[in-house]
């Protein structure tokens, strides 16, 4: 089995949710790195020692005035199609978008057999036509070995800099990973966009406003996960 090896990335003000979800994560899996890619140098929430900043204010792949850096979602969005460039030594990696919360272990995720495949993701069967899948990348596993051999990644980028799109990361990864894409079940991203599930393994709150007052949300959002969280509590 590869290495269990997630990845957050957001902007300063979505900090508190990277956090809820990273602690839900935690809380139900035993991961050897969790990368979060954020705006600082030093997270403002206590972390373990398997969660390591990666700092990328000062990246240089996705400039303003280019045609999606002001997109909604932040120039952060746009750093899952560069995964394979920021994280030269990985192979594999779970893309996990801030709104997600995991509610329960995921290990088989990561026993998946990615060979020939860029991404493994859930469907959204309104996007799919014909043998064209459109997979949500709010949960995504990025094989970044083959992304980096096949040179994917740097058609991505420069597809983001020259034309616009709506939902841009995702857009791209549908548009330049046909037939390298795995289908996974929706209970690994189970969203209003997805197939129903009756047991989600990972919630993902695409598109609600008022997720924070969601049970699975409050369920993680004051729990101690890590050891200076149950220091302070004892204080």
């Amino acid at each position: 089995m590869a290495d269990k090896v997630a990845v957050y990335s957001g902007t300063r003000n979505v900090y508190p949710q990277m956090y809820t979800s990273l602690k839900s994560l935690l809380a139900n899996n035993t991961m050897d790195r969790v990368y979060l890619m954020i705006e600082d140098n030093v997270f403002p929430y206590p972390i373990s020692e398997n969660v390591i900043i990666v700092n990328v204010s000062e990246q240089k792949l996705f400039q303003p005035g280019s045609a999606n850096f002001s997109s909604p979602y932040s120039y952060m969005d746009l750093m899952r199609c560069a995964l394979g460039a920021v994280f030269n030594q990985e192979k594999i990696m779970l893309w996990l978008d801030i709104d997600t919360i995991i509610d329960d272990d995921i290990t088989d995720l990561f026993e998946l057999n990615m060979d020939g495949y860029f991404y493994a993701g859930a469907i959204e069967p309104q996007k799919c036509k014909g043998i064209f899948y459109y997979i949500n990348t709010g949960v995504t596993l990025c094989n970044l070995e083959m992304l980096r051999a096949w040179q994917v990644e740097s058609l991505m980028v420069t597809f983001l800099n020259n034309y616009k799109f709506g939902w841009p990361g995702q857009d791209v990864i549908n548009l330049l990973s046909q037939g390298r894409i795995r289908v996974i079940s929706s209970e690994y991203n189970s969203n209003s966009f997805c197939m129903p599930c009756t047991r989600p393994k990972i919630i993902h709150y695409a598109a609600m406003k008022d997720y924070k007052d969601d049970w699975a949300y409050k369920k993680y959002e004051n729990m101690k996960v890590f050891v200076e969280d149950e220091k302070d509590e004892k204080i």
